[in-house]
């Protein structure tokens, strides 16, 4: 019989966040080159021999410490992701209460379930998942909505947008194409596809108006609050938790808001995994 391989991966792995990925043997079957593309470019390295020895040690011992397992989904399970439900009205995802545990739905390509009590998360994918222009972005916001319950564990609050030289960018889930950042609001540190910068000298956050020309405003700290509470890449149907609240609130005291103007902003380029 054959023995199944699993490959593992670790978020920002010299950081040593206890935060992990599992991809199955039969997901990778399916020409999954562009997952692991897409997991090398989000700052998630494969692990190998006692490095992955180390993991369930990790995820027993450690509270703060989760792991997704990306497998396909039965035929069963992509039923009720390719289904119609109510909840599309809202959007292309969802998360639904269950007793004891909640279920994400991003319609078309995924199925996580969860708990903030448990260490081990699950999540199927249909054969969209990370597949053409619509697969990399829902994948790429999938794993940072992981990333952004995970973190927040941690202290770590997300937001969608994009890192400058100043700091971030705050965009929308859509122009952001599915990249969030994470700020370590204690100790100073913002984590992004660009890897880990020391923002514990002074961080800016910019919002893009085109309103406005050749010139930046400054943002007052109940503004910035308000602009970075609906901005958090943080999703659950009771609203942003407490501990996430705190951090926003002691960002936007912490940090420098600007409104930039949106004609002077130059995004990232795209195109870095083939769509």
């Amino acid at each position: 019989m054959e023995t199944k391989q699993n490959s593992l991966f670790q978020y920002h792995l010299d950081s040593d966040f206890p935060i992990f990925i599992k991809i199955v043997d039969d997901l990778e079957g399916k020409d999954k080159g562009n997952l692991k593309t897409l997991l090398d470019q989000m700052k998630f390295r494969e692990l190998s021999g006692h490095e992955e020895d180390s993991v369930e040690k990790t995820l027993s011992e450690n509270p703060k410490a989760r792991m997704l397992t990306l497998k396909v989904a039965s035929f069963k399970l992509s039923g009720q992701i390719n289904s119609v439900a109510s909840s599309d009205r809202y959007g292309l995802e969802s998360v639904l209460p269950k007793s004891g545990y909640k279920v994400y739905r991003y319609k078309n390509m995924a199925l996580m379930v969860y708990s903030f009590a448990a260490a081990s998360w699950e999540c199927g994918v249909t054969d969209r998942f990370c597949v053409g222009e619509d697969g990399v972005f829902a994948a790429r916001s999938i794993l940072d909505r992981f990333l952004t319950w995970s973190l927040a564990n941690l202290g770590v609050v997300g937001f969608w947008g994009v890192p400058v030289d100043e700091g971030f960018v705050v965009l929308n889930q859509k122009e952001s194409q599915g990249e969030a950042i994470f700020i370590d609001v204690m100790n100073g540190k913002l984590f992004s596809c660009d890897g880990v910068k020391d923002v514990s000298g002074g961080l800016e956050i910019l919002r893009l108006d085109s309103a406005i020309k050749g010139r930046s405003i400054l943002m007052r700290p109940t503004e910035l609050l308000s602009f970075l509470s609906v901005k958090t890449s943080y999703l659950d149907p009771q609203g942003i938790s407490i501990p996430i609240r705190q951090l926003i609130n002691q960002l936007a005291k912490q940090a420098t808001g600007k409104v930039y103007p949106r004609s002077s902003f130059q995004p990232r380029s795209s195109g870095e995994i083939d769509a």
